[in-house]
Parts: C-alpha cells; sequence; structure tokens
C-alpha cells in the first residue's frame, strides 16, 4: 500500500478500500446474481426509503450507492432508478464530509447550483437532504436521501428520521454481507462440523443483534402519532416486520442446518412416537392431511432423527396439491443390511432434473411458497451424518417420496415391525 510522507494511507488507498468495502454487500457490480435476488435486495430497502419520502414531506427518496465512477441508484421510490456519474453525484458531497447534508435551495447553495441534477440537465431539484451510510467498518458507501423541486426548510425530527432511516438500511446492507459470508464459509467448512457449528452460531448472533433492532424500530414507528391514519405508512411498516420475521427464521435455519451431524447419540427410536410429537408441534397444520405410520423403531441419533421427519413432513405440507387433501404416508424395512425409511406423499412432486439440486442449501423449487430452501438440505446432512443415504422418487400416481436408507449398525434389531 501507498503511504503519505507521514506513513499515512493516502487519499486513493481510503477510496480503494472503500469501494472494497461496497463491493463485499455485492449488491453493485455483481454480475451474478441469482435471480430475482437483485429485486429481492430492493425489496428490503424500499419500504426505508418509502418511509423517508413520507416522514420528510418529499415526492421522492433513494438509497444512493457510490462506487469509484457511479452513483448507483437503488430502492427508489417517487421516480425510475438509473445510474450516472459519480462527478455529477450531489450524494459525493455526504460522503466526503460523512454527516447529515441539508439543502433548502439548492440553487442556492455553491456546492450544487451548478449540478446537472439542479440545473435541469438531469434533474431540477431544489431541496436536498442526505443521511451517509456508515459501515460498521467506517465506510462511506452511499447515503440515504430524500428531495424535491420545491425549496423547503425541514422540522428538526424530519432529519432526526432520516439519519435513523439511514442507520436501519445500514443494518440492512450487513445483514446481506453477513448471510454472503455464511453462505461462502458454509461451503468451505461443510467437511468440519466443529468449525462450522461454532461460526454459524457467532454469525446467527451477529445476524440477530442488528435485525432485532430493525424489528424494533419498525414496531416503534407502528405506534408514532406519524403513523396512525396513513394505511399506505402502516403497510410498508408491516412490510418492513414481515421481512425481519422472515430474515429471523432464515437465519435459525442456517443454524440449525450447521448444527446437525457431529457427535451421534444414537438409540432405539420408536417413529411412531417421535411422529405423534411432531404432529402436536405442528398443530393445525396436519388438520388436513392425513399421515399413517407403521410402529417400527430405528437406531438413530432421537434429536436429530426427529429434525429429519419434521423438515420431510413440512416440506410435503408445504407442497401439497392445490384443491386435494394432503396425504402422507411413512413406512420402514430391511434392505441391503439397513432400514428404509420411506415418506411418500400426494403433492406437486419435484421434477427430476431438480432432485439433487433441492438437496443443495438455499435452494427453492417454488418462490412464492414461504421457506428458506434449508428443510431438504438438513435432512441430507442428518442422512449423511448417520452414514446413510438420501434419494427423491416419484410416488406412484403423483407426488414425492424420500426414501432414507440408514445403515444397520449391529447384529441387533435396529427396526422392530409391530406383530
Amino acid at each position: 500500500m501507498s503511504e503519505s510522507a507521514l506513513g499515512q494511507p493516502t487519499s486513493s488507498d481510503r477510496e480503494r478500500s472503500r469501494v472494497a468495502a461496497l463491493r463485499d454487500y455485492e449488491v453493485v457490480g455483481a454480475e451474478d446474481l441469482l435471480p430475482g435476488e437483485r429485486d429481492l435486495i430492493e425489496g428490503e430497502l424500499r419500504p426505508l426509503t418509502e418511509l423517508a419520502r413520507r416522514i420528510c414531506v418529499t415526492p421522492s427518496a433513494v438509497v444512493n450507492l457510490l462506487d469509484d465512477a457511479h452513483q448507483h441508484q437503488v430502492a427508489a421510490v417517487g421516480f425510475v432508478a438509473g445510474m450516472s456519474a459519480k462527478a455529477y453525484s450531489m450524494c459525493a458531497v455526504a460522503l466526503t464530509d460523512r454527516r447529515t447534508v441539508v439543502v433548502p435551495d439548492a440553487t442556492r447553495d455553491i456546492r450544487f447550483r451548478h449540478s446537472p441534477w439542479v440545473r435541469g440537465e438531469l434533474g431540477a431539484i431544489r431541496y436536498y437532504a442526505a443521511s451517509p451510510l456508515i459501515t460498521p467498518a467506517g465506510y462511506a458507501i452511499g447515503t440515504l436521501c430524500t428531495f424535491s423541486e420545491q425549496p423547503r426548510e425541514p422540522q428538526a425530527d424530519e432529519i432526526e428520521g432520516l439519519d435513523s432511516l439511514a442507520a436501519m438500511a445500514v443494518q440492512v446492507l450487513e445483514l446481506r454481507r453477513r448471510t454472503l459470508q455464511l453462505r461462502s464459509i458454509n461451503t468451505e467448512l461443510a467437511r468440519s462440523h466443529r468449525q462450522l457449528a461454532a461460526f454459524a452460531g457467532q454469525v446467527s448472533h451477529d445476524l440477530k443483534t442488528p435485525l432485532t433492532a430493525i424489528n424494533g424500530f419498525s414496531e416503534l414507528a407502528q405506534d408514532s402519532p406519524a403513523a396512525q391514519g396513513d394505511a399506505q405508512l402502516l403497510d410498508w411498516l408491516e412490510r418492513t416486520v414481515s421481512a425481519g420475521s422472515r430474515m429471523m427464521l432464515t437465519i435459525d435455519d442456517l443454524l440449525k442446518y450447521a448444527s446437525v451431524g457431529g457427535v451421534l447419540n444414537q438409540e432405539c427410536v420408536a417413529v411412531r412416537s417421535v411422529l405423534g410429537e411432531i404432529v402436536n408441534d405442528l398443530g393445525v397444520a396436519t388438520d388436513e392431511a392425513s399421515i399413517r405410520c407403521e410402529d417400527v423403531d430405528v437406531w438413530a441419533d432421537r434429536v436429530q432423527f426427529r429434525l429429519l421427519l419434521q423438515n420431510l413432513i413440512t416440506n410435503s405440507l408445504r407442497y401439497g396439491r392445490l384443491g386435494t387433501s394432503c396425504e402422507i404416508t411413512i413406512t420402514a424395512s430391511r434392505r441391503n443390511g439397513g432400514v428404509e425409511l420411506r415418506v411418500a406423499d400426494n403433492g406437486e412432486g419435484i421434477p427430476a432434473d431438480r432432485r439433487g439440486a433441492v438437496l443443495s442449501p438455499l435452494v427453492r423449487l417454488r418462490k412464492e411458497i414461504p421457506g428458506t430452501g434449508l428443510g431438504l438440505a438438513t435432512c441430507e446432512r442428518i442422512v449423511v451424518a448417520h452414514h446413510g443415504e438420501l434419494t427423491i422418487s416419484e410416488t406412484a400416481g403423483g407426488g414425492a417420496t424420500v426414501c432414507v436408507l440408514l445403515p444397520d449398525p449391529s447384529s441387533g434389531t435396529p427396526l422392530r415391525t409391530a406383530d
């Protein structure tokens, strides 16, 4: 790294570090985003920009992320988002100053009156307010800004609200960065359960801390006088809380996925007894399903086997055929010196070309159906920990059948069929 005469990093060094920090979030400059992932990112930020627009009483608001050459408009409300040269960016001033910028009339401000966003080439902005997005590492990567074509003097609580929402936007981006880290490390540590479980526990804590703050801010905003009587504002707040709840579920599922395996405390487990516990936990969801199970035992870690069976049943319930009562049949038998457990349903089934993919983490067949894409991946991980095999086939007449083959570790009787 080049240094100044005093041994300190130069401005160009700091700028390269700032841009590198921005790219860690993989929101801009990432060409390999999964289909719909960019929409998901914008969807997570859009409620905050909508709140900023309403709190600051302006027609437009946007999250701007600035790399070394461009300003990327993300999650805009009030106008169509796009990209422009950083040299023309009004938000670049907020990045340089690292503090909130408030401009009642841009035509009277020497910093902005010659900007194409003010003079008419790109816009006719008069009122402008921007709060910088400062990462936990101290890098200013963008702004949450709101603006209008009419001059105005903001109230102090409007700017305070803008700053709070900017902090929440950073938390959303930080959640994404941590999730990307978890996804990457999860792959790298797939063969090392102990390290993976420890990492997942720490990261899940790191993720839940800012997520709890986001949910708390949103719930407080729902109860605020400014939100009462504004149906659209309450709707945006409700979406924010809902998104936070979904993220919390994802974190919990990731921790479960990372934690299974390891040392197994195997014993003779009665499948019907475990099934009764699962049905009781799932509650009303199983009232619409017929679940049949033979009275058999398997040799397995009871806690992990329960999670395996629960995930398989939940998956069958979730992907039931529309207009048809869900039927799930659980059977067990000896085969090739092991115990074969089959969970068959009459649902939508899993296409043959996707059966391998759905066993990978974070893969979902249908995005519109709630879930995290970790249920079957967790099942696969449990079966591998038991030195078994998991396969997916089609149920006769339609549906999916998941077959789990667990080895028989002794000459004893790990499976008992009722007389």
